[in-house]
């Protein structure tokens, strides 16, 4: 089996970019290098892997209409539109058996994307490698399939699953940008460590050392403001089980966002399983994350871990730190699964006898009762870093000058409605974004005026 990774940028299609695509000549290149390929290869199924589709937090989509289409209207460009045949049959049967691997999917017609409210049409996440393939090569039918916010375990035994039905004979595309924050230019803003997540991938790429991208640092991959870490996850089980051999096309950031191309080929079976080795540094991390956590924010995970489980409030242990039992003070619990809230729910002043009470309460409505998310499952459980927020009082201020992200916390009031937001939160880098994203929780228009309050925490992570 052929595999491709690809990059998405509009701009670089000439009849988009207007004399801007020149900027990335290497990326054109590294595409045209691949079109060149797959006509080589004269697949008759090209599955594409994509992040801008109908992208769900619990489940893949494939689409199964019999006619795909897609155009750049978005980008100005109606005109420059795309018809594709579905290999429907093919479709369906990587639905179905995902689903029978206890693998959500949804199989994307026009009934599911009214029942869902969403679109059947193809995203510029296929289109713009398509572009460039079609130039080369058009006898081939397309197979649709958006990621899902699933684990990487998950994803990865989506792939290997995807892959065995496609076949060795058929070619299987990624499509995904690397970080989004290379430079102070970047539409992203600029992160330092945008850099170092584009070397990783494109040194784990090319070294065939796939597990390096699977058990990345979760802090490094949300740093980076990338759009193809989900899709590598679900791209890369397609390998599991074979040696194979890579090729990198061309790697850039021209817009300060990077774009790497390149190829790799499937080869013979191998005893080797990225899974098993992915599976084992888990739960070493996992392990090393539980040696390393303090009595606060073992009290909300022993919470929800029993709650989850069996529904029983825990009492609060003994053994705890004096001013756990003795001090009151307003808790938040938040939750990250793999980089990614899952849960955030706190109190602004004291509801309960002591702090232990208050994390205790706080901690199952976090997991459970946020209404962004679906209470967390059981198998969730392992996945799960928590970290724990003491408040303190809040007090009024005159102006925004008195509040600095990193070290203060922000409450916004307007009439009946408030919205609260922690401090030094990652991605949230000046006064004005706290605020108003205070503003929208509570509900307040951006142009409506409101009291301000500021508060300090003390973080547990």
């Amino acid at each position: 089996m052929n595999l491709f990774i690809t990059p998405h940028p509009p701009i670089i299609l000439s009849e988009i970019g207007n004399g801007e695509e020149t900027k990335a000549k290497a990326t054109i290149k590294g595409m045209e290098s691949i079109a060149r390929e797959i006509k080589k290869l004269q697949p008759k199924i090209i599955a594409m892997i994509t992040p801008h589709g109908n992208v769900f937090a619990d489940a893949l989509c494939i689409n199964v209409e019999q006619i795909l289409v897609g155009s750049f209207e978005r980008f100005g460009k109606p005109n420059l539109s795309y018809t594709f045949k579905n290999n429907v049959k093919m479709a369906k049967e990587m639905c179905e058996t995902l689903m029978n691997h206890q693998l959500l999917c949804l199989d994307l017609s026009e009934k599911t994307a009214n029942q869902f409210n969403i679109e059947t049409t193809i995203d510029h996440g296929v289109l713009v490698p398509l572009h460039f393939i079609t130039k080369e090569y058009s006898g081939f039918e397309l197979i649709h399939i958006s990621i899902g916010f699933l684990t990487t375990q998950q994803l990865y035994e989506a792939g290997k699953i995807i892959a065995d039905i496609l076949g060795d004979e058929n070619v299987l595309i990624v499509s995904g940008d690397l970080s989004h924050k290379l430079t102070r230019q970047a539409p992203s803003g600029y992160h330092p460590k945008g850099i170092v997540y584009d070397e990783a991938i494109v040194k784990a790429i090319k070294n065939n050392s796939y597990i390096d991208i699977l058990a990345m640092d979760e802090k490094l991959i949300d740093q980076a403001g990338q759009c193809a870490h989900k899709p590598l996850e679900l791209f890369l089980g397609a390998l599991e089980g074979y040696e194979s051999q890579s090729t990198i096309y061309s790697y850039e950031g021209p817009f300060g966002v990077g774009y790497l191309t390149a190829s790799i080929k499937r080869n013979e079976k191998s005893k080797k399983s990225v899974k098993k080795e992915y599976l084992k540094k888990k739960k070493n991390t996992f392990t090393q994350l539980l040696e390393n956590e303090d009595e606060y924010i073992t009290l909300a995970r022993n919470t929800i871990n029993e709650y989850i489980k069996s529904g029983y409030i825990i009492d609060v242990p003994k053994g705890l730190p004096e001013e756990m039992m003795t001090k009151r003070n307003g808790v938040f619990v938040s939750i990250k699964k793999q980089g990614h809230l899952r849960g955030c729910i706190g109190t602004i002043s004291p509801t309960k006898k002591n702090i232990a009470k208050e994390i205790i309460e706080n901690a199952i409505s976090a997991s459970t009762k946020d209404p962004r998310f679906q209470a967390i499952s059981e198998d969730e459980l392992s996945d799960l870093v928590i970290s724990v927020d003491i408040l303190f009082e809040a007090e009024n201020i005159k102006s925004s000058d008195q509040l600095d992200v990193k070290n203060y916390g922000v409450i916004v009031r307007s009439g009946f409605k408030s919205g609260l937001l922690l401090p030094n939160l990652e991605g949230i880098d000046t006064v004005d974004e706290q605020i108003a994203i205070a503003k929208r929780k509570a509900n307040i228009s951006d142009d409506e005026t409101c009291a301000l309050q500021r508060f300090k925490v003390v973080r547990h992570e």
